[in-house]
């Protein structure tokens, strides 16, 4: 081997060398371009993921914001109910199967309500027990019928009153 190929194999080896630099620099510079592009990937993503929780807990906070404010509407309701006068005629529609027992109780509980008559009582197999009764001076009626011991729920229905009796024990 002469000087010439000496030569030529060190030129060689230079550009191999410089070739082997050149690509490791834009491997390098590839692994740091990829590594960037995954981490705003990773960035927005975990940007995506707090909005869609932020979404999540607000909707959450609206809808329990939304059934406490129906739960306290009910409430009221019930409470201003419970206290609104009745006056005049009064249609009671007892709601559950009664025996004479529970019908005598009901009787002598209505008969102590001051400014109350019963005007009739009666019923059929489908529309069950209904008592018709007289308020003299206006009268909190479902406040009143709510807190007999014999009753388990008063439900105003407009032009009668709905009372559920409780099971006979």
């Amino acid at each position: 081997m002469g000087e010439k190929d000496r030569i030529t194999n060190e030129r060689h080896a230079r550009e191999a060398k410089e070739r082997a630099i050149r690509q490791a620099k834009e491997a390098e510079e590839e692994a740091k371009r990829l590594a960037k592009e995954k981490a705003k990937r990773k960035a927005e993503e975990a940007k995506k993921a707090r909005r869609e929780a932020e979404r999540l807990a607000k909707e959450k906070a609206r809808k329990e914001a939304k059934r406490l404010a129906k739960g306290k509407a009910k409430r009221e309701a019930e409470e201003k109910a419970r206290f609104a006068p009745y006056e005049g005629i009064v249609k009671l529609v007892i709601m559950s199967l009664v025996d004479s027992d529970h019908m005598k109780e009901l009787e002598e509980n209505l008969r102590q309500i001051q400014n109350l008559r019963l005007v009739l009582i009666g019923g059929s197999v489908k529309e069950g027990v209904q008592i018709v009764i007289s308020v003299e001076k206006p009268t909190p009626l479902i406040g009143i019928l709510k807190e007999m011991p014999l009753v388990e729920e008063v439900v105003d229905k407009g032009e009668e009153i709905q009372v559920t009796l409780k099971a006979k024990q």
